[in-house]
């Protein structure tokens, strides 16, 4: 029994010598990880905290002659970059006005397609030769050549976060003398194609539909679309999936009331029936698009009115309410040819259509249509009598007489 007891208090000696050395072991643990804790809370470089400036320095460039008629020719700006609190990856962009005060008003500057990565930048010649000279053409439209014009261009960066919406900041604005203009380089063609795509034209944001080209007019497009009140949004394109959208637009030309505004990236107008029409202008190696509204006017024109030529009151067609509504003509008035058309900025004949084999909407666009419709062969020329009426339905192209 003795020996059980001492066993015992072994025991219990070796357990309390454990006990104390797992506690030191504890002890010294912490006391080494709370410089480490420390250390982390004020790390600014592990934990970066973003700083959003508004401003940001530009510096000015060295005087001189800039001649933008020789490809060799560099020209630089320097930045430094937004006291962000860390160095980040920012995309500028460029701003060119012929006046500082211009850079602050819409209409009298210029902004450079190409982006820039680097505090360094180095536009491309041919596009900063091309931008000051439509701004120098602008200002001085009696000029027909601007080739060996000097001017003096005033000049802004701003700056986001690559890849985000954070960060925005603008720089001063610096005066940069000179530049030599050369003939400006076209390096784009006008598109051949236009199409629209929304949530109520046809399928929503599935169906692209062709728009119409402007007779005569390169890289002009028009449409008849009814926009929904509930899912009036739509974007545009130069080919399929090609989602252009509200920021693509250069301006506005509002004839009907539409009201555009921007949804997320998205054209939204008040509902109901418009002419669409879309100019996309060569800028350098940029297209510059303006966005037309018109109010859906179709006029009966020619021998089937008794010869009226031109855009009259009484030979205008109704207007549907709905978008599988008829647009409906007044009753003829004579035996002949039907001449149709919409309403927008040019002459009728731009905008003209009939009805290919009596049925199907069939558009001008830049078919030679000098005598008649039979020009192009005697199915898309439609005859009417006196008292019928024409029934167009543009939601599915296509129409009747009766």
């Amino acid at each position: 029994q003795g020996n059980v007891k001492l066993d015992t208090l072994v025991i219990n000696l070796i357990m309390i010598e454990f006990m104390k050395n797992i506690f030191f072991s504890t002890i010294c643990a912490v006391a080494l990880c709370l410089p480490m804790l420390s250390a982390c809370d004020t790390d600014r470089d592990d934990n970066p905290v973003l700083y959003e400036p508004s401003s940001f320095v530009l510096e000015t460039p060295q005087e001189q002659i800039y001649d933008l008629s020789k490809k060799e020719t560099v020209f630089k700006l320097q930045c430094q970059q937004p006291e962000y609190g860390f160095q980040a990856a920012v995309t500028y962009t460029l701003h060119i006005s012929l006046t500082e005060n211009g850079l602050t008003e819409e209409g009298q500057f210029t902004t450079l397609g190409t982006t820039f990565v680097s505090t360094t930048i180095q536009p491309d010649v041919n596009e900063l030769n091309n931008a000051l000279a439509d701004l120098y053409m602008a200002a001085n439209p009696d000029v027909e050549d601007v080739a060996g014009k000097e001017v003096v261009a005033y000049m802004k960066l701003d700056a986001i976060l690559t890849g985000s919406s954070r960060g925005v900041s603008s720089s001063n604005a610096v005066e940069v003398k000179t530049f030599k203009l050369g003939t400006p380089v076209v390096t784009l063609e006008p598109p051949t194609e236009m199409y629209i795509v929304g949530s109520s034209i046809g399928t929503p944001w599935t169906t692209w539909q062709k728009m119409i080209k402007v007779n005569g007019m390169d890289g002009e497009f028009w449409t008849m679309v009814y926009i929904d009140a509930e899912n009036g949004q739509f974007k545009f394109g130069k080919y399929e999936q090609d989602w252009l959208g509200f920021d693509n637009i250069s301006s506005f030309n509002d004839q009907a009331g539409a009201n555009p505004s921007n949804e997320g990236g998205n054209i939204k107008v008040k509902a109901g029936w418009y002419v669409i029409a879309i100019r996309a202008e060569v800028k350098g190696s940029e297209y510059a698009y303006t966005m037309s509204f018109y109010l859906p006017q179709i006029y009966l024109f020619g021998a089937a009115n008794g010869g009226v030529w031109a855009y009259a009151d009484e030979w205008k067609f109704t207007i549907p309410e709905t978008p599988d509504g008829e647009f409906v003509s007044p009753a003829f008035a004579a035996s002949g040819e039907l001449r149709m058309c919409v309403k927008a900025e040019y002459d009728w004949y731009r905008y003209e259509f009939t009805l290919k084999d009596g049925t199907t909407i069939f558009y001008r666009e830049d078919n030679a249509v000098n005598n008649g419709w039979t020009d192009l062969g005697s199915e898309y020329s439609v005859v009417g009598n006196p008292g019928q009426k024409v029934y167009l339905n543009f939601s599915t192209g296509t129409g009747e007489v009766k």
